[in-house]
């Protein structure tokens, strides 16, 4: 029950909670992905600070071994108290695994032993959790194994040291004695190093198989991240079809003659808002079809309008698998012209459903093209030297008709040649001049500045000022993240993805994009370019 009642909850959800779901559940996963990576790395880093550990653990069991020879040769004391010193580096990782080993372990006392044993202070923690968490898996209790044995082997090195120590320093020293001595230490330093070799082999193959598992990991971690999304989007896109596809049935019904029919609503989406208001729209339709009962000739009037809906329907089916902006866009255009034609005949309920459905069609078209232009930025980023003089030309003529109608001045300077994506730079110099335009203040001329200049460091430096409405302070950073909107007046409403889109082009040509505004006096966005023209 808990988990059908989950996949409702998702079926209802809106279109852009649904997509931000998804991208959810994929941050989770690379999230996943990243911790994983992180910990191999540390552990990997801990088991080469081991095998580190013990190459300075030996070196020092081997320099101790070499000054006691000496010292048996020159009588020197300095030898032995270098002996004595070299073996400080042994006795300190025993020193270590005593505590580790015990019941109740010091780590401070833990951590000192290592650093007696010359490691390296940043490894230290890093050891000491290997040590503690992982003592179980076979490669790390082997090697615990033969460092427990080293230990125990080398053990009578300092004692027999402290014989030759004696004896030299005796009233009639033996070389006899002493040579016997040393076989005895000869004899431990060759046993040692073979639990030495043995030491860092074991490691080394626990280093390795830790890096195949990872790597396996790693693998299915990256295989789910993209299964998942295919899966997710493949659901949305499913559902929203769906909808469209029992709309078309209801619209097919009621061409038929069968004003009955209803569309049914899977979903509380903007799909399933969309079919329950065609079903309020049809009720509201056939209650006047009854009350009026024109005869014969305004019933076939009305068949005839049906079957251009249907038509037009077939049409939307057709598209909506490829393109989700065409048969919202027939669905508009039904509603616009059954407004118009049927005025007289549709009370004032009717006509607000039927403005309705125009609206939370168009606003469903626009957002459904601006996030598919989204999506699709830099899937096919062709860089090419580019004229923002041109470009901006063909901007402003494809705005010709919102900057009369807005009275607006647009003024430009000279802009550069640059290499970035064309149609891009198009996208970007659209939307800025777009918002200067859409945010005007009211009874004010808007006026939008364009122009740019060259850096020191060869970048170029792009404006857009605009004497509107301003931005608050606290606003500057939320604008250019996606589905941020921040005014909910009609005059002002959008998608909230036109500046989300402008910060992805930038940062697609290597620019950064920022925004300076005072409230009630205007709007400047800079931009930079970072690769200049290439003569």
């Amino acid at each position: 029950m808990p988990s059908f009642s989950l996949l409702q909850a998702f079926k209802n959800a809106s279109i852009a909670k649904k997509l931000y779901f998804t991208v959810g559940i994929m941050a989770m996963l690379i999230a996943l992905e990243l911790v994983t990576l992180w910990f191999a790395n540390s552990t990997l880093s801990s088991v080469r600070a081991f095998i580190n550990g013990e190459g300075l653990w030996s070196k020092g069991e081997k320099d101790a071994v070499n000054s006691l020879h000496k010292y048996a040769r020159t009588g020197n004391e300095a030898d032995y108290q270098q002996f004595l010193e070299f073996m400080k580096v042994p006795l300190g990782d025993h020193k270590t695994r005593m505590q580790l080993i015990s019941t109740h372990p010091d780590i401070d006392s833990a951590r000192e032993g290592f650093l007696e044993g010359r490691n390296h202070p940043d490894d230290i923690d890093g050891m000491l959790k290997l040590f503690t968490r992982f003592h179980a898996v076979s490669y790390i209790h082997k090697a615990i194994v033969l460092w427990t044995e080293a230990d125990s082997v080398g053990a009578p090195m300092v004692p027999i040291a402290a014989q030759i120590h004696d004896e030299i320093n005796s009233a009639s020293p033996s070389p006899e004695r002493v040579g016997q001595l040393l076989n005895q230490i000869d004899d431990i330093n060759a046993r040692l190093t073979v639990l030495e070799d043995d030491f860092s082999f074991t490691l080394g193959e626990g280093a390795r198989w830790m890096e195949n598992l990872v790597l396996r990991l790693l693998f299915c971690v990256a295989l789910t991240v993209e299964i998942s999304g295919l899966l997710l989007t493949i659901s949305v896109s499913r559902n929203i079809q769906r909808g469209l596809n029992e709309i078309i049935r209801a619209s097919r019904a009621i061409a038929g003659g069968d004003l009955k029919a209803r569309a049914t609503s899977y979903s509380h989406d903007e799909i399933g808002t969309l079919a329950e208001s065609f079903n309020d729209m049809t009720g509201q339709y056939e209650r006047s079809i009854e009350q009026q009962k024109k005869g014969e000739e305004a019933l076939i009037d009305y068949a005839k309008k049906l079957e251009q809906s249907n038509n037009s329907l077939e049409q939307f089916a057709y598209v909506a698998s490829h393109d989700l902006q065409e048969p919202l866009r027939n669905i508009t255009n039904f509603a616009s012209l059954l407004e118009e034609t049927e005025k007289d005949k549709l009370n004032p309920r009717s006509r607000n459903y039927l403005n309705y459905i125009v609206h939370g069609a168009e606003r469903l078209k626009v957002l459904i093209k601006d996030l598919l232009l989204f999506s699709r930025l830099g899937k096919q980023h062709i860089v090419e030297l580019v004229n923002f003089n041109d470009v901006l030309k063909v901007v402003l003529e494809d705005m010709d008709l919102l900057i009369k109608e807005n009275n607006a001045v647009v003024k430009a300077g000279q802009l550069p040649v640059l290499r970035a994506g064309k149609t891009e730079v198009k996208l970007l110099l659209q939307n800025l001049v777009n918002n200067a335009i859409k945010y005007r203040k009211a009874d004010v001329t808007p006026v939008v500045e364009i122009n740019a200049e060259k850096q020191k460091s060869g970048t170029w430096l792009f404006w857009v000022k605009d004497n509107g409405i301003g931005i608050e302070e606290e606003f500057k950073e939320r604008i250019f993240v996606i589905f941020q909107r921040l005014h909910n007046q009609d005059e002002y409403s959008g998608t909230g993805i036109g500046l989300a889109t402008c910060k992805k082009v930038i940062e697609l040509n290597g620019g950064n994009i920022w925004v300076e505004s005072k409230l009630g006096v205007g709007s400047t966005f800079y931009f930079t370019f970072p690769k200049p023209a290439q003569t």
